[in-house]
């Protein structure tokens, strides 16, 4: 008998070249689900951060806080390093200046009169000062004491006075520049004569500036060989060095 078609053994269909291609292992799937990635790309990363325009600030600060810390313990070992700077050579009096009994131990003339018309109310102390350049060049270091180091206490602050050298053996029968209104106390009970260490080191820096502006004609007597006196600052110059320093502070010409 003639067979009209021809059976395959096992009873399967055939399938058309390459159908049945994804049942074979290691073949590639046909189909790929939402999301998957095309065939040879890696998956994709989580995303690039971006900073803010308030994060960029935060940074900023941050850094500069960083730098600035930097920068201060650099000067710290440096200062460490280093030391701290030497304190100028103190005013003194000129080796040519000996008193006589009419004057103080600066070599200016003693008033002993407190209302002589050569005396002039300070506005930083009780009692007078020398009238003209000594209370322009002394009130100036009061009023940047009492700006810089500390307020001036006017009822404990002194100047004229007519009166001996106290506390400094061997020159108590001399004149004390009080005498001619040449000297200042300033906050006398607060830095008491011969005690030391009543200022601090900030305070003391301070002090040190304001000698450096009115160099050199006025003394502080924290600088004293012997008794210190804290309080005190005194005119060691002359008449003649003391103008130009009163000059140079009020912007003046000296005259002469």
């Amino acid at each position: 008998m003639r067979r009209d078609t021809a059976v395959d053994p096992s009873g399967a269909a055939r399938s058309p070249a390459g159908a049945r291609t994804a049942d074979r292992p290691g073949a590639p799937s046909a189909q790929r689900g939402p999301g998957a990635p095309a065939p040879g790309r890696r998956p994709p990363g989580p995303p690039p951060l971006r900073l803010t325009r308030r994060g960029l600030v935060v940074l900023g600060v941050l850094a500069l806080a960083v730098v600035g810390l930097v920068v201060a313990l650099v000067v710290a070992v440096v200062r460490i390093a280093g030391g701290s700077e030497p304190a100028p050579p103190a005013a003194v009096v000129a080796p040519s200046c000996v008193p006589d009994q009419t004057e103080s131990l600066n070599c200016w003339p003693a008033v002993d009169e407190g209302d002589d018309p050569s005396l002039e109310v300070s506005p930083w102390v009780t009692g007078r000062l020398l009238a003209g350049d000594v209370r322009t060049v002394l009130d100036h270091v009061a009023q940047r004491f009492d700006a810089e180091v500390e307020p001036v206490d006017v009822a404990s602050s002194w100047g004229w006075a007519y009166r001996p050298v106290r506390g400094e053996d061997g020159e108590e029968d001399r004149l004390s520049n009080h005498a001619s209104g040449t000297s200042i106390d300033l906050n006398a009970t607060e830095h008491p004569l011969g005690a030391t260490g009543t200022f601090t080191a900030e305070q003391v820096e301070a002090i040190r500036s304001i000698l450096a502006e009115v160099a050199p004609v006025v003394a502080w007597g924290g600088d004293f060989d012997g008794r210190v006196d804290e309080m005190h600052f005194e005119i060691v110059g002359d008449a003649e060095a003391v103008a130009e320093v009163a000059a140079r502070l009020t912007g003046a010409a000296p005259e002469g």
